[in-house]
């Protein structure tokens, strides 16, 4: 009846299509038009929805019912045409009722062909949308509130049940965000002053380490000296204990020539005495000679002048005795003397073995000490340079630890930016005061919807139809 002029049919199924028609004209909003777009007729539905008689709108253009911006426009003209050239459109539309207001219709434009095939007229077929419209609109409203930051928004329930079942949706979920990012906020907060704490702590904590690892440097370095020292000294206690061992040596040598040098003053005072001995018989020997040589001249003084040569032997012979007397008298003083300065000697040489000895002891003595000390230097050295090694690895390990410190350190900034962030990122949401506690299903269902904001008479909602790609013809 609408789309097309047709033969006639049995009439089984012209009553069928009569049927088709009376209940299109009764269930949906029905208009006709020419093909460039003048109005030929509509039913009760349409006028109804538009506020329009019949006559207000018979011989005038579609136009009417759209915005004026839009009828304007280059889309709108090119919309008709295609029409006019057999194209269909199905979609959603705002249309401007008599009293200016905008409603939503779920349309279908669709051309009319003749005998010919060319397009006689255009008929629209459509269902008021409006409610189902501004209910959608009414939870994007929601969505974009929502968008930028305000969790307070709350939807109202339209009267289509399956949009209010998704506005009280929205609704709680609302809510349930809005107390999620308030303890988001909260947490968010604490954690923003914990994480100075921190920071301030790793700050702290980092100069107290990096004065540890420069304190611990420099003890290392005097430690390091202080080690070179006392292996200098326990190569110095070394090198005294051996001049030490070597003079002992050395004294125990001296004290064996001592020994020795006693020993032969001991011989040479027994030589001494067997010497005065037998200087004492030269003397004895040279007393009897004298004594002969004086017999003898007295012998030959008694013989004359026959006896006056063995006088003269006699009296040489005794001349000589007299001489070898007195030689062995001075060589047995020079022998007395030599033996008291001997003795003298074996004394001193005596005393000179005591001393010695008492030397050598007190070189044992002080080797035994400078023994014990250089052991105790060389132990010390050994000890100070393991120290030194263990407080070269616990400088290393200070260092590394002041290394990781710094890094901790940075990274509590780090977590102290980012939970400032976070904090200022959370603080974009504006939460309701006081959130109304929810309502039940049964009850939101049934509520009416507050009046829309105010639409442009031919533009939906720019949300809405760009999410879903509406036409606004």
């Amino acid at each position: 009846m609408f789309f097309k002029s047709k033969p006639a049919k049995p009439t089984a199924q012209a009553n069928s299509a009569e049927m088709i028609a009376d209940m299109v004209d009764r269930t949906q909003a029905t208009i006709q038009f020419k093909p460039d777009g003048t109005i030929l007729t509509a039913n009760s539905k349409f006028l109804s929805a538009l506020g329009y008689s019949l006559e207000e709108i018979e011989g005038k253009h579609h136009s009417m019912f759209v915005a004026p911006d839009l009828a304007a426009g280059a889309d709108y003209k090119t919309f008709w045409k295609e029409l006019a050239g057999g194209r269909v459109f199905t979609d959603q539309f705002p249309r401007v009722t008599k009293t200016g207001e905008t409603i939503w219709i779920q349309a279908t434009y669709a051309p009319v062909t003749g005998p010919d095939g060319t397009v006689v007229q255009v008929v629209k077929v459509g269902t008021d949308v409006t409610v189902r419209r501004r209910g959608l609109q009414e939870i994007a409203r929601g969505l974009e509130a929502m968008s930028e930051g305000d969790l307070g928004v709350r939807v109202t329930l339209s009267e289509q049940a399956d949009i209010a079942a998704l506005g009280a949706a929205f609704n709680r979920s609302a809510v349930q965000l809005e107390t999620a990012m308030g303890a988001v906020a909260s947490v968010s907060d604490a954690v923003e002053r914990t994480a100075e704490e921190i920071s301030r702590a790793a700050g702290d904590l980092s100069q107290r380490t990096e004065s540890q690892a420069a304190t611990l440097e420099e003890t290392a370095a005097a430690l390091e000296e202080l080690t070179g020292t006392v292996h200098s000294s326990a190569e110095g206690a070394e090198k005294v204990d051996r001049i030490v061992s070597e003079a002992k040596t050395a004294a125990e040598r001296s004290g064996s020539v001592v020994t020795d040098a006693v020993a032969a003053m001991s011989q040479i005072e027994t030589s001494s005495e067997e010497i005065a001995k037998i200087i004492g018989m030269i003397d004895d020997i040279a007393f009897q000679t004298n004594l002969l040589a004086l017999n003898a001249g007295v012998e030959a003084a008694r013989a004359g002048d026959a006896g006056r040569g063995f006088a003269v032997v006699a009296s040489e012979v005794r001349a000589l005795a007299q001489r070898s007397a007195g030689a062995a008298g001075e060589i047995k003083d020079l022998i007395s003397q030599s033996k008291q300065q001997v003795a003298s000697g074996v004394d001193l040489v005596g005393r000179t073995g005591e001393e010695l000895k008492q030397i050598i002891d007190s070189v044992g003595t002080i080797s035994t000490h400078i023994s014990g000390i250089a052991a105790g230097a060389k132990e010390q050295a050994t000890s100070l340079s393991e120290i030194n090694m263990g407080v070269s690895q616990l400088d290393q390990v200070t260092q590394q630890n002041a290394a990781m410190v710094e890094e901790t350190s940075a990274a509590s900034q780090q977590l102290s930016s980012d939970s400032g962030q976070l904090t200022r990122e959370v603080s974009k949401f504006k939460g309701a005061a006081a959130p109304a506690p929810a309502a039940s299903a049964d009850v939101l269902a049934f509520q009416r919807p507050a009046a829309p904001a105010p639409v442009s008479p031919m533009a939906p909602d720019a949300g809405l139809a760009a999410a879903q790609g509406w036409d606004d013809f």
